[in-house]
């Protein structure tokens, strides 16, 4: 398959002040898992139908980081969150808008990140309905209660986490914790070896709690290394 790759200037960097965001980015309609593996495992994301790479010059902070499965122990305090979200029930389904999802993903934007997202049907329907690669939503419910929602792409040695939100009203849960919890098990329970967890970013507070979980590889210029 052929891309057309462009630089795009992105703006004010969402992770760090006073610094710009520039990608490399290619946007496609049918991706294969194969090949995304293959970008994936070379430091590239998604965002709906855009898979980019981070090109900011001077600046190399958004490390991609991810999860050796297989050898990956909760932590106590890890495990704390597990015993608090016992009563919580999952189902995984093929990524898709529902009202009752876009209702949950609305309260959650408004809520923690007011002025960082577009939250209109078709932007939520853009960004994680439709999907060029193997998509899946994890649905967390409390009985009948939606109380959380996470994004995972499907590849074929690797979940990439893709998005995650939840219920406002169950911020003492730390369904954000739990949630990559819950998917390092299914990770390791669909027999993949990494779960990737996208970007850490030193100086970032947003993106510190992805170092909690270990052991874990960065992706430098000499490959991934733990």
């Amino acid at each position: 398959m052929e891309f057309q790759f462009s630089k795009v200037e992105n703006g004010a960097c969402p992770y760090l002040q006073n610094r710009n965001w520039t990608t490399h980015a290619f946007r496609t309609e049918l991706m294969p898992v194969a090949i995304y593996q293959e970008l994936i495992d070379h430091g590239w994301r998604r965002s709906g139908d855009i898979f980019y790479r981070n090109a900011c010059s001077g600046c190399a902070a958004c490390i991609p980081l991810r999860v050796p499965v297989a050898g990956f122990k909760a932590s106590k305090s890890q495990r704390r969150v597990l015993r608090r979200n016992e009563d919580v029930r999952t189902t995984i389904l093929p990524t898709a808008y529902s009202p009752e999802l876009y209702d949950l993903y609305k309260r959650y934007q408004d809520a923690r990140h007011p002025e960082d997202h577009d939250t209109g049907t078709e932007d939520f329907t853009r960004f994680l309905c439709t999907s060029p690669v193997t998509t899946a939503v994890i649905l967390y419910r409390v009985g009948k209660r939606l109380i959380g929602a996470g994004w995972i792409d499907v590849l074929p040695n690797s979940l990439s986490s893709v998005y995650f939100v939840f219920d406002p009203n169950e911020q003492q849960r730390s369904l954000g914790g739990y949630s990559v919890l819950h998917e390092i098990d299914l990770c390791r329970r669909m027999g993949r070896t990494y779960y990737h967890l996208g970007f850490w970013v030193d100086g970032c507070r947003k993106m510190q709690y992805k170092s909690a979980f270990k052991p874990h590889e960065i992706l430098t210029d000499k490959g991934w290394q733990a």
